[in-house]
């Protein structure tokens, strides 16, 4: 009996014995494979800009982006991310980025529509193109992807690794709109270029400029009547004391902010760190969309918790049939600037994605 017991003790304890030998040489083969990964980096630290503050609704995807980048390089690739504007304002970065001045921004190329006309378009310029998210998310890419695209944006210096997207843009208000003659009048928030003003212009609408840290007191001191931007944002301003009826109005979903390298720079980037940024560029986009979809639903709630209204337009079948076709005064602008040819290939794009409303 005591043979067979030592037996099995012997058994036993090689088994132990080859599963940690087994552990240890899978573990050292993991070290192994993920030093060689990381040598395949140059250490580098890079500058990014970012326009905004990092309590900023969905900013969390820049901030992860340069994080998970900084990881999976081993920490061979540092990002320093400077918010709030500290290398440049909402409008500098961009020239910050083309000139080599900086090696990674973040900004709104919907500012910029009169230089960039094609690429801005896949910030969703247009209302009522893109219905939710995840198309304004797929048109940007196929916009990017686009020959014309690519050639502005080879013109300006310029090379997109990510963009941010946001629920639908809604109005939010401090009066009911029940009916469409009720938008009659109203000061709205205007951005996004001269083409946002146009659809606004067609219900009665008055376009306002004012910066976004504005908003809030606009709204109080009755400047301003709506907000024009998605639900997220409205905790984030503590809009809801202030404009306490949001319309059921689908106005579009637009891509906001822009990640952008210098394309000389980016060339020049070996191809792994190329092929990393990318690769890590859209696991944030797809984390994003689905941060989209729970922070919208959430700030319903909130809203509705705070005492704030859905609005219901009582004659949206009204609404739609006005609503002015902004594909086709793009289009009819960009001809009489001579871009007939050049925009040719995005035309289909904004066809295809604008198909998602119906």
């Amino acid at each position: 009996m005591a043979d067979v017991l030592t037996l099995h003790m012997f058994i036993r304890e090689e088994h132990m014995f080859k599963s940690i030998a087994l552990a240890v040489g899978v573990a050292a083969i993991v070290a192994t494979a993920t030093q060689t990964i990381a040598q395949d980096y140059p250490e580098v630290t890079l500058r990014m800009a970012h326009p905004l503050p990092e309590t900023w609704p969905a900013v969390q995807w820049d901030k992860w982006w340069a994080e998970e980048v900084t990881r999976r390089s081993g920490g061979k690739i540092k990002i320093d991310m400077f918010w709030s504007g500290q290398l440049g304002g909402m409008l500098e970065i961009k020239n910050l980025i083309s000139s080599g001045a900086i090696d990674l921004g973040v900004f709104a190329q919907a500012a910029h529509a009169s230089e960039m006309p094609m690429t801005s378009v896949a910030a969703g310029l247009l209302n009522r193109v893109s219905a939710d998210a995840a198309t304004a998310q797929k048109l940007a890419g196929e916009v990017y992807a686009s020959a014309p695209t690519k050639a502005e944006l080879d013109e300006l210096n310029l090379h997109p690794i990510k963009w941010t997207v946001t629920s639908p843009y809604r109005l939010t208000c401090n009066k009911a709109i029940e009916q469409m003659s009720d938008l009659e009048g109203l000061r709205v928030r205007a951005v996004g270029g001269a083409y946002v003003p146009i659809w606004m212009e067609t219900y009665g609408m008055v376009p306002t400029q004012i910066q976004a840290p504005e908003i809030r007191e606009g709204l109080q001191r009755g400047t301003l009547d709506c907000n024009f931007g998605p639900i997220e944002w409205v905790p984030f301003f503590s809009l809801q004391s202030v404009a306490p009826f949001v319309s059921d109005i689908n106005t579009g979903t637009f891509t906001t902010f822009q990640l952008f390298a210098p394309a000389d720079k980016w060339a020049k980037w070996p191809e792994s760190v190329r092929n990393l940024m990318t690769e890590v560029a859209q696991e944030a986009m797809q984390k994003d969309l689905e941060w989209v979809a729970g922070a919208e639903a959430e700030a319903m709630a909130s809203f509705a918790e705070a005492g704030g209204k859905m609005i219901p337009l009582a004659d949206m079948d009204a609404f739609v049939a006005k609503s002015p076709d902004m594909i086709a005064i793009w289009e009819e602008k960009m001809t009489e600037e001579g871009k007939a040819e050049a925009i040719a290939p995005i035309v289909p794009l904004q066809r295809a994605a604008a198909e998602s409303f119906n």
